[in-house]
């Protein structure tokens, strides 16, 4: 097995200049691509909120990065980062600690703990579900239509009319992780322990497959330098929990011992479950084909099946029964019964229609948008990441674990191909993020692989850009999502501090205000936040269920009834 040492010792390095010149050009690219974009018609307005992010957030983006690759030839900034990815390859567990605090205070600060998108709130809502020991939630059943907006029943969050039975309409393994950290009352402390935990396990894959303990360093530099890792782990998304399962599922085949296999199945079964398959089956996809043309390879197949099976199945089926039973018989059933058979027969068919109408052949207007995630994926990363990844991918091609890595996230962007619409919300490249961490090991690899190159100036260089990517761009990033998340919030009707009341929020598809429709499963919270079908119909509602309640605020984003 070539190592990729030798092969970089054979390589010249490249002037300074070029690199400088090849990461500028990229840059005027994907502004390019950004000011081209026009998945949807008329001017940018965030009823298309992809789009809208394109020209509002990733503009300023990619002229920051510009400034920041001329920037990293001046000054000691590049000793500094050199100094910094010695210090993160000698105390990994540390830089992960503080990490964590800083993402933790990220969540809380930046993004106001707030699940800004449906996926996010159906999972923060089935982790309080799952922490009373319950498997669903309970509404007054006639209160369905009102504390779950009619557009979002039965796609976000699944919904009995008759039973008032509540539940989300995700798999339930990233809830599940979820759920101990809302029992403690802390939800928000969960995606920055997982990205935390990803940063070392980032670190160890580029070690373990460069040989080079340097390697760690600069593997957990490129990722902490990149917005992209960091602002989605102060989320509540799955993305971040993705990308830590699938790392560690890539660890663990490497190992290829019959424990590790079974212990890889097992964490693939989850990240199967964390809130649809399609992310880790496409990682994972290249994996198990390679396991598959190892010699014997029942020997590792076997114990990988073992671990994925049975997990799987009763995360997948035990869920398919649970919300078969929320939902009953709707459009999509194929049988009216009730047998566990059939109702599992349901869910399934349900879910092969989602799909269905998910997929589309690629067209032009698919193909522009997965472009303009790929230059969303270079602006929310350290300038060159992808470059530097791709470079190592090439020198390390004739390593297994490497090779692999990249495949996966070239076969997770293919499959997204596939899809028919673009990721809406989510900072930086969400489809892509499961694959994420491949990058700043593949980066890595190239970096560290050969002591000359690595004090190069050309090293230190990208050393500084990491660097000064971690401190600027973040902060760039930090207020762009701060601004938007509280420009968002603004457009919620005003609630009463300590006081029993009913919020009515009026629909404004251009500003997502059903989104605000956010309750606690089993209304314990003092606002219930309801969809609004107009000032008629919601007094109407009120004098019949709460003839005491009493109006104390009425503007155009909705009304606040207050009930004590």
């Amino acid at each position: 097995m070539t190592q990729p040492g030798a092969a970089l010792a054979a390589l010249p390095v490249e002037p300074l200049r070029v690199l400088v010149v090849a990461l500028l050009a990229v840059a005027v690219i994907c502004l390019v691509v950004i000011a081209d974009y026009t998945g949807y018609p008329g001017t940018p307005s965030r009823f298309w909120l992809f789009q809208y992010l394109l020209r509002t957030q990733d503009v300023a983006g990619s002229l920051l990065l510009m400034g920041l690759v001329l920037t990293a030839c001046f000054g000691p900034v590049g000793h500094a980062g050199l100094r910094l990815v010695d210090t993160l390859s000698r105390h990994p567990w540390h830089a992960a600690g503080v990490t964590f605090v800083a993402l933790c205070l990220g969540c809380l600060y930046v993004e106001h703990n707030y699940p800004l998108a449906q996926d996010e709130y159906a999972a923060l809502f089935q982790s309080r579900v799952f922490a009373e020991g319950r498997l669903t939630g309970q509404f007054p059943p006639d209160l369905v239509g009102r504390l779950i907006p009619p557009i979002y029943l039965n796609h976000f969050l699944f919904g009995s009319l008759q039973t008032g039975e509540v539940a989300s309409a995700y798999w339930p393994g990233f809830a599940l992780l979820l759920a101990p950290f809302t029992a403690l009352g802390i939800p928000w402390a969960c995606n920055p322990l997982l990205a935390s935990a990803a940063l070392v396990v980032m670190g160890a894959l580029a070690e373990r497959l460069s040989g080079a303990k340097q390697a760690r360093g600069w593997a957990m530099l490129l990722a902490l330098g990149s917005p992209a890792f960091t602002a989605m782990a102060i989320t509540y998304f799955s993305m971040t929990a993705h990308l830590l399962l699938n790392l560690a599922f890539a660890w663990l085949v490497l190992g290829r011992t019959p424990l590790r296999l079974f212990l890889a199945g097992l964490l693939g079964a989850w990240a199967l479950a964390l809130h649809n398959p399609v992310p880790h089956a496409l990682f994972a996809l290249p994996w198990v084909v390679w396991l598959a043309l190892q010699p014997q390879p029942l020997r590792h197949l076997l114990p990988l099946a073992a671990g994925y099976v049975p997990l799987g199945a009763f995360l997948g089926l035990g869920w398919a029964l649970v919300l078969s039973g929320v939902q009953g018989t709707t459009h999509y059933s194929l049988y009216t019964d009730t047998a566990a058979h059939q109702r599992v027969a349901n869910f399934l068919w349900e879910w092969f229609v989602r799909v269905q109408s998910a997929l589309a052949e690629p067209g032009e207007r698919q193909l522009a948008t997965r472009l303009a995630e790929l230059a969303r994926l270079w602006c929310w990363a350290v300038p060159g990441l992808l470059l530097f990844a791709a470079a190592g991918w090439w020198l390390s091609r004739r390593i297994a674990g490497a090779r692999l890595l990249g495949i996966s996230l070239v076969s997770t962007f293919a499959g997204f191909l596939f899809v028919g619409f673009d990721q809406g919300y989510g900072w930086g490249a969400r489809y892509l993020h499961s694959a994420w961490g491949a990058l700043p090991v593949l980066a890595a690899i190239a970096l560290a692989a050969d002591a000359p190159l690595r004090w190069s100036g050309l090293a230190r260089y990208i050393a500084g850009l990491a660097l000064l990517s971690a401190v600027l761009a973040t902060a760039l990033r930090v207020a762009q999502i701060h601004d938007y998340v509280t420009a968002h919030l603004a457009n919620r009707p005003p609630s009463l501090a300590s006081v029993r009341q009913i919020v009515f929020v009026r629909y404004d598809p251009a500003n997502y205000t059903a989104d605000f429709v956010q309750n606690d499963p089993f209304l314990r919270d003092k606002v219930w936040y309801f969809f609004s079908l107009g000032p008629r119909l919601d007094e109407q509602l009120i004098r019949r269920r709460f003839p005491s309640a009493r109006l104390v605020s009425q503007d155009a984003r909705g009304e606040t009834w207050r009930l004590d």
